[in-house]
């Protein structure tokens, strides 16, 4: 998933354009695409992907029906809108299916020379009273001056279709004349024009969440009056369209309500209509009429034509379609005297027709969680999203990045069990906290209600891409699918999933379906076919039947009817019709009584118990009927009778008793069933109590219902380890430490904190020590956390994003922001580096942007902050997408913080944040040889050739060692060093029988790009370093361990061995490489030219 930012700015632009003639005079005629004929089978109109169209706008003329649509032009993975023109299409009959298509009809940068020509979003077009056609076109305008520049323009032309011209010269309406000076208000889209039967003419417009309308001159480029804010329109989002139907005034519209029914995202809307005494309200809501469409928007119009009433929309259903790839569809609107009854979305090719085996399509999904807003359960069974992912596309259970929960699952029910060998699944992950699952694992139910596991070979998790899991064949109601999160630290992070597909397996054979009736009288088709598997047995299978022509059914006779059985996908079914004048019931001779099962479904734990309320779900499986009466009670009860029931489901939200029983149509009734459910939803009591002399923990768990399944502790977000309620943890040492506790219950209540191990008297710290700090902050936006400033596990200086965690921000903010960590004890720092949180470059002056300056402050024995000292060469630098570090002259403080100046002048023009911020202890402490000792003979000997090649462009030769203390030696000491004013960070690793070192410094590197030599700060490669754990007769004739040049990989390399410059009992060796050199000229300025030299590369160390 995606975490959608929560958040929303008009963006100011950076710098106004001067406009010249901006208001020019009326443009000469645009010449259209050539208009194309074509039939379309249903909905959507364009369904084969060759052109997307979007935001329809009916109107009647000549006898015939014209759509006005927007053309959407978007990449298949472009998240955007991509919207630079407008088309028509054109019918005289939208029943046959014939249409006429005019694409780029108005083409808004082509007709308004003040427009850019983008942003050309959903438009109108009405008849004037001239009898000239006013295509009224929302359109981004040139004037950079405005806070957002979206404006309504006017084409007008003597022809429905076209050639268009500006009609004013200029727009009729754009933020200004709403908003005035206000950086504050809404887009100014959607614009929708009715005139009244008395002749007046009304100009509508809307967006996120507020309508307006005010009256249009009789000329149409001309605005009369106050605009005036629309009332009453329940949940209101975009996109008025306003009718006349007898003396009834209905605005149909964009409805919204994220968390709802309709709209569990907030990335989703419906169709909803209200009605008024007049064209200005105000209205009364009257409900929705159409759910939400597959795409993330509909932009709803209603008009009668040649006798019919039509609503148009738009969806994602053509070929290779998506949220930003639409296409419109229209349907017929039918009434109940002045009420809209509910819309039947229509389909050329019925999904319900569709032969797959995919059965996840007709099942109900359910889960332990979803967050919603702005993911839902829906999205696990809705489709393959084939093109940019929004968060309705997916189901997801983000709670936060302090989430103790491990696992979650989502659950598919089905009416009639299924067949099923197999699933696909597709993960994603976001840069916040969402990741592919730790593990995940399928179950079924099985005859008896219980959950088994599937007999799979593995569960891959990779994201962003189609994953498949095969396994034996099982026979369900319902398959359950559990994703335990990744851990990091006490926490576990959350997942993401944008389709779960079951794959069914095809029947051995299709008991026959014969049904009779009598002339004129449509048959009763049944709900389900019955499919034999074999050894396997027979289950009921629900079937779509294609529709039945009246005049197959008109006389005596047969015919055949096909349909889809859900989950057969070889072949569709057929039914045999008989029609008979004698038709009449055909006896049962069913003698056999069906099979009740009681399944419960909740977050289940252990020993039968669960954590959450749960949904017992009783079913009955007959050989003869598909139906049957269900029966019900709990503990004593009276029996609950329910006729004619696939299943019945009853929840608990406490311990009981559950009875089951059924009866098919022939009277026989099945034995009862009874099952016990147990329910203890409270989370066990934890007290954490830490000595403060011995510094040891003591925790104390206890469960009062389910009981007390494990207690757990982790130290400093390291491995889990069980403790016996009441043990003593003891410190493991003498540094600070943050000690995660989790309690939890036979039924899987979860009890989770944290307590904070102090730091021992005299102790030194050493390499970053932000994590030990406590986080505050001037200000935090309600979506970040200022636990983010220094919650990452990144060694100090990685370039590591993914170890980072999540940013703290300041948005929209701007000012001085300050950041500060406070440790509760005296430490000694003298470096620190920050990766600022940047979403925006700096010229967008808009989102999260680096500081435009910033400083580091201590807080001194005197109670005062005092700036740090830095070094000769540090300095505050403000680079993206990598760390900032600084060093400075080391102080003895309690507590540090970041002062920092936002780049944005105004609220929202570019607010501070740091995704992550180190600080570094003074090195005080030599570093240690590593302790292991190689063995007498080494298993292998070095590889022959050296392991690692250089930089191809380093700027100048690295350092030949530095002039380090004697107790800190870079090239063998892993971790990070500050020495000389100069950082440096080594990484060792076993190697034969010794150990390799990799070193890279802090520097200022130049290489060429595009022509140019330039220059950028980072980590670079200094060295590889072979520790002395292996003697010089142990390297044998290793080219790196022997004096002398030779040849590998086609490159020169020498070697030289015990000179004053390796030192004795030591080999260092360079490779003849290319690079670029600089040359410093007196006045300081620097030439670069590519050079050929040799380049030091490594350093063998021998052991004695």
């Amino acid at each position: 998933m995606t975490i959608p930012t929560r958040r929303r700015a008009w963006a100011a632009p950076a710098l106004a354009v001067a406009m010249v003639a901006a208001f020019a005079a009326p443009s000469l005629p645009a010449a259209a695409a050539d208009p194309v004929p074509f039939h379309s089978d249903g909905n959507p109109i364009i369904a084969d992907g060759s052109y997307y169209t979007a935001d329809a706008a009916p109107l009647v003329a000549d006898g015939k029906l014209y759509i006005y649509a927007g053309h959407d032009e978007a990449d298949p993975q472009q998240g955007t809108f991509n919207m630079h023109d407008y088309s028509v299409l054109e019918t005289a009959d939208v029943a046959s299916g014939d249409w006429v298509h005019h694409p780029q009809n108005l083409v808004p940068g082509d007709v308004f020379a003040w427009a850019t020509g983008d942003g050309a979003y959903a438009g109108h077009t009405v008849q004037g009273d001239d009898g000239r056609f006013y295509w009224y076109a929302p359109v981004q305008t040139v004037d950079a001056s405005q806070p957002n520049r979206m404006a309504i323009g006017v084409a007008v032309s003597d022809t429905p279709v076209g050639p268009w011209t500006d009609a004013l010269g200029e727009p009729l309406l754009d933020w200004a004349d709403v908003f005035g000076t206000s950086t504050n208000g809404q887009e100014i889209i959607d614009p929708h024009v009715f005139r009244d039967d008395d002749g007046t003419w009304y100009l509508y417009w809307g967006s996120w969440y507020v309508a307006r309308a005010v009256e249009l001159a009789p000329s149409m480029t001309e605005l009369v009056g106050e605009i005036h804010t629309l009332d009453g329109l329940d949940s209101f989002f975009e996109a008025p369209w306003v009718f006349k139907r007898g003396d009834l005034y209905y605005l149909a519209y964009d409805w919204k309500d994220a968390g709802s029914d309709c709209t569990p995202s907030n990335y989703q809307a419906c169709i909803a209509y209200a009605t008024a005494d007049n064209p200005l309200g105000p209205w009364d809501y009257q409900g929705i009429i159409l759910g939400g469409t597959s795409s993330t928007t509909v932009h709803p119009s209603i008009i009668e034509f040649d006798g019919s009433w039509y609503v148009t929309y738009h969806t994602k259903d053509a070929d290779g379609g998506g949220h930003f790839r639409r296409s419109v569809a229209i349907d017929e609107v039918f009434w109940d005297g002045e009420t809209i009854l509910p819309v039947t979305q229509t389909w050329a090719d019925d999904p319900a027709l569709e032969l797959t085996e995919n059965v996840a399509l007709e099942a109900t999904p359910v889960a332990s969680f979803t967050e919603t807003p702005p993911m839902r359960i829906g999205a696990l069974n809705d489709g393959r999203q084939l093109t940019a992912l929004l968060p309705p596309d997916q189901w997801g259970n983000y709670r936060g990045t302090d989430n103790t929960r491990e696992s979650d699952w989502v659950a598919y029910t089905w009416e009639a069990p299924v067949r099923v060998d197999g699933a696909g699944i597709q993960f994603h992950r976001d840069s916040n906290w969402i990741q592919p699952p730790a593990s995940w694992a399928l179950e079924y139910l099985d005859a008896d209600g219980a959950w088994q596991p599937v007999e799979a070979d593995t569960y891959p998790t990779a994201v962003n891409t189609w994953n498949e899991v095969n396994f034996t064949p099982v026979t369900t109601t319902a398959l359950r699918a559990t994703f335990n999160g990744a851990p990091e630290g006490p926490y576990f992070h959350s997942v993401s999933v944008s389709e779960l597909e079951v794959y069914g397996v095809a029947a051995d054979a299709v008991a026959p379906v014969e049904v009779t009736t009598r002339p004129g009288v449509a048959p009763e088709l049944p709900e389900a076919v019955r499919l034999d598997f074999g050894d396997a047995g027979a289950t009921w299978a629900p079937v779509t039947w294609f529709p039945v022509d009246e005049a197959d059914y008109a006389t005596e006779g047969s015919f055949t009817v096909q349909g889809r059985a859900l989950g057969h996908a070889v072949e569709y079914v057929t039914a045999t019709v008989v029609v008979d004048d004698e038709a009449g019931p055909t006896p049962s001779s069913d003698e056999q009584a069906p099979v009740v099962g009681i399944a419960l479904l909740g977050d289940e734990g252990a020993e039968g118990w669960f954590s959450s309320e749960v949904t017992a779900r009783v079913t009955a499986d007959d050989a003869v009927d598909y139906r049957t009466d269900i029966e019900v009670r709990l503990d004593e009860g009276a029996w609950e009778a329910n006729a004619d029931a696939r299943f019945v489901e009853v929840v608990l939200d406490a311990s009981g008793t559950i009875s089951a029983r059924a009866t098919d149509a022939a009277g026989n009734t099945s034995e009862e069933v009874t099952r016990e459910v147990l329910i203890d939803t409270d989370a066990p009591e934890v007290t954490a109590v830490v000595d403060p002399e011995t510094r040891a923990t003591t925790v104390t768990a206890t469960d009062a219902l389910s009981g007390l399944a494990s207690l757990r502790y982790s130290l400093d977000g390291g491995e889990w380890s069980d403790v016996a309620s009441g043990d003593e943890i003891p410190a493991p040492d003498a540094l600070p430490h943050e000690l995660a506790y989790r309690a939890t219950d036979v039924a899987g209540n979860v009890t989770a904190g944290s307590v904070s191990i102090p730091i021992a008297d005299a102790s030194q710290l050493s390499g970053n020590i932000a994590p030990y700090a406590a986080a505050t902050a001037t200000y935090t936006a309600p979506w970040n956390t200022v636990d983010g400033v220094n919650d990452g596990t990144a060694a100090p200086l990685e370039d590591a994003p993914g170890k980072l965690g999540v940013p703290w921000g300041t948005w929209p903010e701007v000012g001085e922001q300050v950041a500060t960590l406070e440790w509760g004890y005296e430490v000694t720092v003298d470096g620190s580096a920050i990766w600022w949180f940047q979403d925006s470059d700096d010229a967008a002056n808009a989102g999260m942007i680096a500081p435009a300056s910033w400083v580091l402050q201590y807080l001194g024995e005197d109670s005062e902050w005092h700036d740090v000292v830095l070094t000769d060469d540090a300095t505050y630098d403000r680079a993206r997408d990598q760390w900032n570090p600084v060093t400075f002259e080391p102080v003895t403080t309690t507590s540090l913080r970041a002062v920092m100046q936002s780049w944005g002048e105004e609220e929202g023009g570019g607010s501070a944040g740091i995704t992550e911020w180190q600080v570094f202890a003074a090195d005080t402490d030599p570093g240690e040889e590593p302790s292991e000792e190689p063995s007498e003979e080494p298993s292998e000997e070095p590889s022959e050739e050296p392991s690692e090649e250089p930089s191809q462009e380093p700027s100048q030769e690295p350092s030949e060692e530095p002039t380090a203390p004697a107790q800190v030696d870079v090239y063998s000491v892993p971790g990070f060093h500050n020495v000389n004013g100069r950082w440096w960070f080594t990484e060792c690793e076993a190697y034969s029988q010794t150990a390799r070192c990799e070193t890279q410094i802090w520097a200022s590197t130049v290489g060429e790009r595009n022509g140019e030599f330039v220059q950028t700060n980072g980590w670079t490669f200094n060295n590889l370093t072979y520790l002395p754990w292996m003697t010089r007769a142990q390297w044998g004739e290793n080219p790196l361990a022997n004096a002398g040049e030779f040849t590998s990989d086609g490159r020169q390399w020498r070697t030289e061995c015990d000179t004053a410059l390796t030192g004795t009992n030591g080999c260092r060796t360079w490779v003849m490489a290319d690079y670029v050199a600089g040359t410093r000229a007196a006045d300081g300025t620097w030439t670069y030219g590519w050079t050929k030299d040799w380049v030091f590369n490594n350093m063998v160390r021998f052991g004695n």
